[in-house]
């Protein structure tokens, strides 16, 4: 499953490893919501709509598309923790707990590949994804996790053709 994730810039080519970005995911749940994950390997292909789906297009030494999926339960869960929230949700409570948890995940993501990189990236902003928004070669970077008992999905395309949708420069 070790697919790497080329530096840019950079004629070393050290390498930004699967494991390494699910590290970086891994940190940022434990941190940011106290919740730990296990890998389950790979997505499966063909996936069905979720409630709570985000993209992030990256641009900047790298181009790239980072999609993160899973069910509503998981931005109420990840709300929960995060929050100490005890009283009743109230609405949309999920959806901005898991935008902010993709928000983090992909910054810390990106101060993972700037360390190679020689210009920065630009400004980033999740928003809503669907399957067939994405593009057409499979992810270099995909893969099923578990939350407790809820399932997240996590793909990363390198080398993007530009997704539609609103830029943030």
């Amino acid at each position: 499953m070790t697919q790497p994730v080329p530096e840019t810039n950079s004629p070393s080519q050290t390498l930004l490893t699967d494991q390494e970005i699910l590290g970086v995911f891994s940190d940022v749940l434990e941190k940011w919501a106290f919740l730990p994950c296990a890998d389950m390997g790979s997505v499966v292909e063909g996936p069905a709509p979720l409630p709570l789906e985000r993209m992030v297009r990256i641009s900047g030494p790298l181009d790239a598309l980072l999609v993160v999926r899973a069910p509503e339960s998981f931005g109420l869960y990840l709300w929960e923790n995060a929050s100490g929230g005890t009283e009743a949700a109230r609405p949309g409570v999920q959806a901005d707990a898991f935008n902010e948890f993709v928000n983090l995940f992909c910054g810390h993501l990106l101060t993972s590949l700037r360390r190679s990189a020689k210009e920065p990236f630009k400004p980033f902003l999740p928003q809503a994804s669907q399957p067939e928004q994405w593009p057409q070669p499979k992810p270099r970077f995909s893969v099923a996790l578990l939350v407790e008992d809820i399932p997240v999905e996590v793909r990363l395309w390198i080398g993007t053709p530009s997704v539609p949708g609103p830029t943030h420069e």
